[in-house]
């Protein structure tokens, strides 16, 4: 019988160019498996708890492994079991979250290359839906975050990312193209009109003195008439309201604008009014739960809300958002939860009430990791957010996606 051999955690370089951990594991018949964290820089306070790269790492080697050494890899449910009792807290605070997921991830990719499947196979006999993706491949669409602000960028904007979104009716080798002909043209009307082409933690354009109208004016420009706006592209948002809430309101520094709950209500339906959009993401403080309400039910058949700091990947939190109706989407992050199984379990209910799963990257990520390209993919999830396409650790995932589709045609 196969078993945990062997594991070995340290820690690597992210793309913001802080320390995160790099966890392999080796399995008795010599196959290995490896797992880099993502940290977030706009955090939900319910996430689980990273700890530093160089404690973590300790974490996994003298604390997680001697328990788990010589388990059946292949039991994935019993693993991370036992790493949520070790830890023992809600928010996974003593052994971290990020030491719990990086040993959680590198079992599973060990056991995919033990099984020889590659990794999105090998989720999907977990998740239930091996005859889905073996029939035929759902791939999720991809959300191109071309214009960063809030936390992601060093810019004056407060809504923290603009999504240029394909029809969900391409294949992901015409999305993506279409992602990159937007991306590039947009880069070419900022470099016209003398604007910063310099990019954000997520690839998008970064410039400065921008409003929220004059970002959306811009993208509307960058599509032209390539594509048929409101039928082969549309518009989405990560509001990340958090960022700009203060003291009951919401600031929109660039637009002079202090807003009440009932005010950017107000605000949101202009935009929707003037722009294509089809996903608005965390459009209120994740406390402020009479916005999410009233938001969600004005919108509700209208756009995909979604929700990310509210419900951080977190199945019990997501017990309550279905049943106060707060959102009709959500945002997948392993590192929010801090285990596979835990994720699974997660997107499971969610699509069993009928919401849409965005499998999803963070903001400090690395140019090895494709873990949510297989997970998307295994669990048939409707959209994925990877960012611009542009940086290394941003496109790699874009192009997992493209070998995936590419190996089954």
């Amino acid at each position: 019988m196969n078993k945990i051999e062997s594991v070995k955690s340290y820690k690597i370089i992210n793309s913001r160019g802080d320390w995160t951990i790099r966890t392999e594991i080796q399995l008795k018949d010599g196959s290995v498996g490896v797992s880099t964290i993502p940290e977030g820089a706009s955090k939900g306070e319910r996430e689980a708890v990273e700890l530093p790269a160089v404690e973590a790492a300790d974490n996994v080697q003298h604390k997680i492994f001697p328990v788990i050494k010589d388990f059946d890899p292949y039991d994935q449910c019993k693993i991370d079991t036992v790493m949520i009792e070790m830890d023992g807290t809600e928010l996974k605070s003593n052994l971290g979250g990020n030491s719990i997921l990086s040993v959680s991830l590198a079992v599973a990719r060990a056991c995919a290359t033990s099984r020889k499947l590659p990794l999105y196979k090998y989720i999907a006999e977990h998740y239930g839906t091996t005859k889905a993706v073996s029939d035929g491949i759902k791939f999720p669409t991809p959300l191109f975050n071309v214009i960063n602000g809030g936390k992601h960028a060093q810019n004056n904007l407060s809504f923290q990312e603009f999504m240029v979104i394909p029809s969900r009716n391409m294949n992901i080798e015409k999305a993506l193209e279409l992602g990159v002909n937007v991306y590039d043209s947009l880069k070419d009307l900022l470099h016209k009109d003398n604007y910063s082409t310099g990019v954000g933690d997520e690839g998008g354009f970064a410039p400065s003195d921008f409003t929220v109208h004059k970002a959306l004016d811009y993208i509307k420009n960058a599509i032209g008439t390539s594509y048929k706006i409101g039928t082969e592209v549309f518009f989405g948002t990560d509001v990340a309201a958090e960022s700009f809430y203060n003291n009951g309101n919401y600031e929109i520094k660039e637009e002079d604008k202090k807003l009440t709950r009932e005010q950017l209500l107000d605000y949101y339906k202009e935009l929707v009014s003037e722009y294509p959009f089809i996903l608005v993401e965390d459009p209120y403080y994740e406390k402020d739960i009479p916005g999410w309400i009233e938001f969600t039910k004005e919108f509700e058949g209208k756009l995909i809300v979604v929700a990310d700091d509210l419900v951080v990947t977190n199945p019990k939190i997501l017990n309550d958002v279905i049943e106060k109706k707060l959102a009709t989407g959500v945002i997948v992050k392993p590192n929010q939860v801090g285990t596979l199984s835990e994720t699974l379990d997660f997107i499971k209910k969610a699509k069993s009430h009928g919401m849409a799963v965005i499998v999803s990257h963070r903001s400090g990520d690395t140019g090895e990791d494709t873990f949510i390209s297989d997970l998307g993919v295994a669990v048939g999830a409707d959209f994925i957010k990877a960012g611009a396409p542009d940086r290394g650790e941003r496109v790699v995932k874009y192009n997992r996606l493209l070998e995936i589709y590419h190996s089954h045609k």
